[in-house]
């Protein structure tokens, strides 16, 4: 897939040194004329210290990097062309993802008196309402909510033969999917946080009304951000009411296929890779109360296959974050996905990936404005519907720093 690894997913070296040198000329060379377009720039820095648990593993992202890792380090471009025209980028440094590419797109505002935008690039996911607390500025926890970061066992770029090789594979989405006696790369959360796709995005606003409709090359369980993978698009979007500023609500929905089109020539005779669709539907809310701020969402989710039939996921979480003092908060948010279940030449079906619920708490200090400091503890538990399997219970306390610049 272009510069990346089709396993993991990490830029190549060469990509690495050439986006490091470009950033090192940005950052090093002065505009040279007065009149230069100015692009300002902001860091964000994540230090974590955090228990050598199983945890750590099921909280891997696709690039690599991980929301437990010791450092993590993000660097934001803004350039304001003109009254019209915007342009963002965003760049991860982790040393397990190297130096990738978060986001890169430009912004047009036909008119500046109106909420209405034009976003084209590699853009954030048009569904849901977690973007834009996503980083740890944002974030009052350490994690991210199962829906947007869980791998479950279903990959883009193989067909899952039977029955049995996808129950056999249950569990093995964060470490390797296995459908054929050995392991290959990560399978795909429903909406993947840390990999956002291209395409363009239209948002807008119309007090109460809000609205989000855009298209993007790949699903949101995977985004197709270097040679496209299949000639089908993804179409989705949010439209949400706020009708006071303390309560805001919405659904969300996508519907494009997610198989690569390599895969034609061993699918089903009279069909192609863009017969076989992710379709999701989401519902979110946002409450705020006093010193309490409660968020939570919901999705229903189904992976269409070419021979074992529609394979559905659901999932939803609830985050409360309460301001206990000036710049201390508590918070906890509690998380669960579940799988529809399928049945194999043993007769006895079971969910075709490991449900999980995960529990995650702890406290919160803002010292000042652009620094942070955090205490959590994460408790996931994997229910093994294997015979004899039993349930699996990972937990970790991390505390994390993070510093704005």
């Amino acid at each position: 897939m272009g510069g990346m690894d089709a396993v993991t997913h990490r830029p190549s070296n060469g990509a690495r040194a050439a986006f490091a040198g470009l950033i090192a000329a940005c950052l090093m060379t002065a505009p040279p004329e007065a009149h230069a377009m100015p692009i300002q720039w902001r860091g964000l820095l994540d230090l974590v210290a955090a228990e050598r648990t199983a945890a750590y593993s099921f909280n891997r992202l696709t690039p690599g990097d991980n929301s437990l890792d010791a450092y993590r380090l993000r660097l934001f471009a803004n350039a304001q062309v003109n009254d019209h025209l915007q342009v963002l980028a965003q760049v991860l440094l982790d040393d397990n993802s190297g130096l990738f590419v978060d986001g890169a797109y430009a912004i047009y505002t036909p008119a500046p008196a109106r909420d209405l935008h034009l976003e084209v690039g590699k853009i954030p996911w048009a569904v849901g309402t977690y973007a834009p607390r996503t980083h740890s500025d944002k974030n009052p926890l350490i994690g991210t909510p199962l829906m947007y970061s869980y791998h479950t066992s279903m990959i883009w770029y193989q067909i899952v033969p039977t029955a049995d090789a996808m129950l056999n594979a249950a569990g093995t989405g964060s470490t390797g999917v296995d459908y054929f006696g050995y392991a290959v790369g990560m399978g795909m959360p429903i909406v993947d946080d840390s990999y956002w796709d291209v395409g363009a995005t239209l948002i807008g606003s119309a007090r109460p009304f809000e609205f989000t409709l855009g298209m993007t090359n790949g699903t949101p369980g995977w985004g197709s951000t270097t040679r496209d993978d299949n000639s089908g698009k993804s179409v989705l979007g949010r439209v949400g009411l706020a009708p006071v500023p303390a309560l805001r609500f919405g659904v969300s929905g996508s519907y494009g296929p997610y198989l690569v089109a390599a895969l034609d020539p061993r699918l089903p005779a009279g069909h192609t890779a863009n017969d076989y669709h992710q379709k999701l539907a989401m519902a979110d809310l946002e409450l705020l109360v006093g010193q309490a701020e409660l968020r939570a969402e919901g999705v229903t989710n189904v992976w269409e296959t070419p021979l074992i039939g529609d394979l559905r996921a659901t999932a939803g979480y609830a985050e409360l974050k309460y301001s206990v003092a000036a710049g201390l908060y508590a918070a906890g948010r509690w998380d669960v996905e579940q799988f529809s279940r399928l049945t194999p030449s043993s007769g006895m079906a079971r969910p075709w990936d490991w449900n999980v619920t995960r529990f995650e708490a702890g406290f919160g200090y803002r010292f000042t404005r652009e620094a942070r400091a955090k205490l959590v503890y994460q408790r996931s538990r994997f229910e093994n519907a294997t015979s004899g399997g039993g349930d699996r219970v990972v937990s970790a306390l991390a505390a994390q720093l993070s510093f704005g610049f």
